[in-house]
């Protein structure tokens, strides 16, 4: 029977797990731990859990999702086998760096019995890197001065100013061409039957796809990305730490489900133009994106 030592910790997990709204099954697509395992230390049952090392290194991944505070526990019933091959190593490494510092060093004790013969010797490595210098420079620019007879001069100022008044009004032109191009590029964001979470993409004729824009706050999120239609396919899911950004392709004609974990900080575009911000109060989210 089990002494059930992890059952107050495991109900408090619990406890916040079901305030956040997730399921046993997110928990486990955001920790990549067994399901079986979460069941036992939320119930408190240590026979099926894998040991007190690894149980304790499991409740502090949980913990941290949750934001759960969950005291010092310090891994205090470490494998005997991995105490036995620190200490082995360990033992190891320390002997060989002392032999290493006790060894004699050979040019130590060159200089200290022939001062002079290695003042020599570096002199003449000296010397042999300034004349191999001064070879090198000689053989890579070698002085020649040829004077040129009857130098003939051309008058280019008048082309030279045609060619840049060309120029001027070629920049003006493509500068005008690239901003209207770039005016009508973004796409355009409706909401279906007035739902943030429910939009409409439309994109220009002649563009085939655009950007979705993800960057987190000072929270990490849980988010995934999912293609429903014409063709049911997983785009991208896993965890966002804080601060980082990521950009996903959006494909006209298609149906895409976004969830996020928690919107708390979380800023979101499409094409360059702002997702409609959540409803007051919600963290974890789906958005119906239908680019057309």
């Amino acid at each position: 029977m089990g002494t059930k030592k992890y059952k107050v910790i495991g109900m408090r997990l619990q406890d916040a797990r079901l305030k956040k709204g997730w399921t046993l099954d997110e928990v486990q697509l955001k920790l990549q731990i067994s399901k079986r395992y979460l069941m036992a230390l939320e119930a408190g049952e240590d026979d099926d859990l894998p040991g007190d090392y690894y149980t304790q290194s499991l409740i502090k991944q949980y913990a941290n999702l949750l934001g759960v505070e969950v005291g010092n526990r310090h891994l205090e019933n470490e494998p005997e086998s991995i105490k036995e091959w620190r200490r082995t190593h360990g033992e190891v490494t320390s002997r060989a760096q002392k032999e290493l510092q006790q060894k004699p060093s050979v040019l130590s004790g060159l200089i200290h019995q022939h001062p002079w013969l290695m003042g020599i010797i570096l002199v003449g490595v000296i010397w042999l890197l300034v004349w191999a210098a001064f070879s090198e420079m000689a053989n890579r620019y070698p002085s020649q001065l040829v004077a040129q007879k009857n130098p003939t001069v051309i008058d280019k100022t008048k082309k030279s100013h045609h060619k840049t008044n060309a120029s001027k009004t070629k920049s003006t032109h493509s500068s005008a061409k690239k901003q209207s191009k770039q005016t009508t590029t973004k796409p355009k964001i409706e909401k279906v039957n007035d739902s943030v979470d429910n939009l409409r993409v439309t994109l220009p004729d002649e563009q085939k796809h655009t950007t979705l824009k993800l960057k987190t706050g000072d929270n990490q999120s849980w988010n995934s990305l999912t293609a429903t239609a014409p063709q049911a396919a997983t785009v991208a899911q896993g965890v966002m730490e804080a601060h980082q950004t990521q950009h996903f392709k959006l494909k006209k004609g298609y149906t895409y489900v976004l969830k996020i974990g928690n919107t708390i900080g979380l800023k979101g575009s499409i094409g360059g133009r702002k997702m409609p911000d959540p409803a007051t109060g919600v963290t974890v989210r789906s958005v119906t994106i239908v680019v057309n």
